[in-house]
């Protein structure tokens, strides 16, 4: 009886290895089906991109477990539907509406002259560079002036600025004649009608300037460089406030591989394997995630976690800037033959802080995130759902966030200052709606040159909304478009599960 349980068992035995051999094969075909597959797909999707000159990455990353989509199914799927609204809108507004009209029956603007700020008039350059160590501590004077009251200053950012007062003046001065470093920080009033300042702010350098001998305006051209923590503040006998602020450093987390990989296949990722050395094959950028078998190698990687590549794709700054470039591209005009997004995760999570419509909270947290990483987690958790733009006084609907194209190469949203000293961080949209026009189209001061402006007010609370920019030329396309102020709109979530209910991004 022993005998034959043991025979019957060893059978069974067999019957099982047998069956579980079987099943291993159909799954590694299966898995190597679906890997070809993948790899073709990739390799199309990169010729695709190197025809056109940019760096994209080659996938779809979702932030719930689901199955990865190739990149080229959602680019060329998003971007039809994209562009074809563009068209329509074009068709159905007589080709004015939005700016855009025949691209080849007119003269299309130098979209490079509202960076220049030439209304400043002539401006002598300063050359050289500062730059502090990061995490020290540093004394800094302030410029806290009544027309920079509510701005939020953010690296990369151009600050132009016209200066009246004497103090101020003197303040500036003592600034170029140093290292041409000041801060910026928020600050607003409170209830009590004192003044209150935000604890993180931004370096500014002065790059140009030129200085009226008759009436003592001093303007200035600065440019946002480094974060800072303010740590104390005092004021001089002078009046003026001096900080002692800690520079605040700029974390790169890198790939979430890093530490746990397969280090034999980082030549994989790169474009030429074989020309591979050891120092280029653990090189990261945008090109290294976008070639044949770079999410091959991804998925190689995972198995050595306890966790699947879709979690750690949700912390990798290089994916998460790709997304964010297909979410601009996706929810607003931005032309990206007229504008070259920043492939750079850092240099995108502060582009997108500065031309996105965050309100001022949302910049301020930005300023406190140290990592690429988290900013663009952040900025991604509110793009997808903002909407709207509406008037900050009366909630009226002032535009569509669709509607967002740039005129300048800087971006959508670039910052001014009028002949008053007064400075204005203005959005740029093609269609507007619910405004009144006073006065007649003036190109006195123009911000854009070749175009005369009209000021827009709400046509409900008549609350100041911005400009409204017409063509001096028949030609020259856009004939016209509309300048909102920030201070002026705030921007609308609409969530996905009531499209009907829209909640302040505050």
């Amino acid at each position: 009886v022993l005998e034959e349980l043991t025979s019957d068992v060893n059978l069974c035995h067999k019957q099982y290895l047998k069956t579980f051999m079987a099943d291993r094969e159909e799954r590694q075909v299966e898995d190597d089906a679906e890997e070809d597959m993948e790899a073709e797909g990739v390799g199309d999707m990169a010729a695709v991109v190197e025809e056109e000159g940019q760096v994209v990455d080659v996938y779809q990353v979702e932030e719930e477990p689901q199955e990865l989509v190739l990149m080229e199914e959602v680019l060329v799927d998003e971007d039809a539907d994209s562009w074809a609204e563009y068209d329509s809108r074009e068709e159905s507004d007589g080709g004015d509406s939005n700016g855009s009209g025949d691209e080849g029956c007119g003269e299309q603007y130098d979209r490079t002259l509202p960076s220049r700020h030439e209304y400043l008039g002539e401006t002598e350059e300063l050359r050289g560079r500062t730059v502090q160590e990061e995490n020290d501590y540093v004394t800094i004077p302030l410029l806290l002036h009544s027309s920079l009251m509510n701005l939020v200053l953010v690296p990369t950012q151009t600050l132009p600025l016209s200066i009246f007062h004497p103090l101020h003046v003197s303040m500036l001065r003592n600034v170029i004649a140093k290292d041409r470093t000041f801060g910026i920080v928020h600050s607003k009033i409170s209830q009590d009608g004192t003044s209150e300042m935000a604890r993180y702010g931004t370096t500014a350098e002065i790059y140009e300037y030129t200085e009226e001998e008759l009436t003592g305006t001093l303007s200035i051209k600065a440019k946002g460089r480094q974060r800072f923590k303010v740590m104390s503040t005092r004021r001089e006998t002078t009046g003026l406030i001096v900080a002692r602020v800690q520079i605040l450093p700029e974390i790169r987390m890198g790939s979430p591989f890093e530490m746990m990989r397969l280090q034999s296949l980082d030549k994989l990722t790169l474009p030429h394997p074989q020309e591979a050395s050891v120092h280029v094959a653990q090189t990261r950028d945008l090109a290294s995630v976008r070639t044949p078998n770079s999410w091959r190698v991804r998925g190689r990687n995972a198995w050595l976690t306890p966790w699947p590549s879709w979690v750690y794709n949700q912390y990798d700054d290089l994916l998460l800037a790709q997304r964010v470039i297909n979410e601009i591209k996706k929810s607003t005009m931005i032309q990206p033959n007229m504008l070259k997004l920043p492939c750079d995760p850092q240099d995108l999570s502060h582009w997108a802080a500065i031309n996105l419509p965050l309100d001022d909270s949302h910049r301020l947290a930005l300023l406190g995130l140290n990592t690429p990483t988290q900013r663009l987690r952040y900025i991604l958790s509110v793009l997808s759902k903002c909407k709207m733009l509406t008037c900050t006084q009366c909630s009226e609907v002032i535009g569509d966030t669709a509607d967002i194209f740039s005129m300048s190469v800087e971006g959508p949203q670039g910052t001014f200052v009028n002949p008053g000293g007064y400075v204005h961080e203005m959005l740029t949209l093609g269609k507007a709606s619910n405004l009144t026009y006073y006065g007649r189209p003036s190109t006195e001061h123009s911000w854009f040159p070749g175009y005369a402006w009209t000021i827009a007010n709400c046509s409900s609370c008549h609350r100041h909304m911005g400009w409204k920019f017409t063509a001096t030329k028949r030609k020259l396309k856009p004939q016209k478009f509309y300048g909102v102020t920030r201070k002026a709109v705030k921007a609308k979530l609409v969530w996905d599960g009531d499209e009907g209910e829209m909640r302040h991004v505050i």
